[in-house]
């Protein structure tokens, strides 16, 4: 299909014109890419700072990084495609749909490893003070640290 195209458009206007709009296709696609790739990293830094994932931001970011390929291979069927991934809509509805096919695990299936059983005592502020001096003393004074405890694998069992 991507030869018939180059070739019809090159019957049409002519060779050096269809490499010279093969060329300025990829030099402007690439420009819009860079620029809409550094919003959108810029929104994933923002997500990350207020500690949600930045998942539409990945997949986003991905759509624009196939942008660019599909803009840079010499042809005009792949240039279509980069132009629909530049476009905010479609990446959005691509993201959506990608989004809503991904399967969540929550709850025990999603949490498997290694599973500690513990117990703790609360104290009063005067007792924790305390432990925390004694703590500093004993590091100050040893190298490491040691935490006595007692554990028991509950996933072998």
């Amino acid at each position: 299909m991507e030869i018939f195209v180059f070739i019809e458009v090159g019957s049409a206007i002519g060779a050096w014109s269809t490499i010279a709009l093969i060329i300025l296709t990829a030099v402007v696609g690439l420009s819009l890419v860079r620029i809409q790739g550094f919003q959108t990293l810029m929104e994933a830094q923002r997500k990350i700072n207020i500690g949600e994932p930045p998942a539409r931001e990945m997949l986003a970011g991905m759509m624009l990084a196939l942008s660019g390929v599909l803009l840079v291979l010499p042809g005009f069927v792949s240039d279509i495609g980069g132009v629909l991934l530049l476009l905010p809509p479609v990446r959005s509805a691509l993201v959506d749909y990608f989004i809503s096919r991904v399967n969540i695990q929550t709850g025990q299936q999603a949490h498997r490893g290694h599973t500690f059983d513990a117990d703790y005592h609360s104290t009063d502020g005067r007792e924790q003070q305390e432990r925390l001096e004694q703590y500093l003393r004993k590091s100050r004074d040893e190298e490491g640290t040691t935490f006595e405890g007692d554990f028991e694998r509950k996933d072998d069992k």
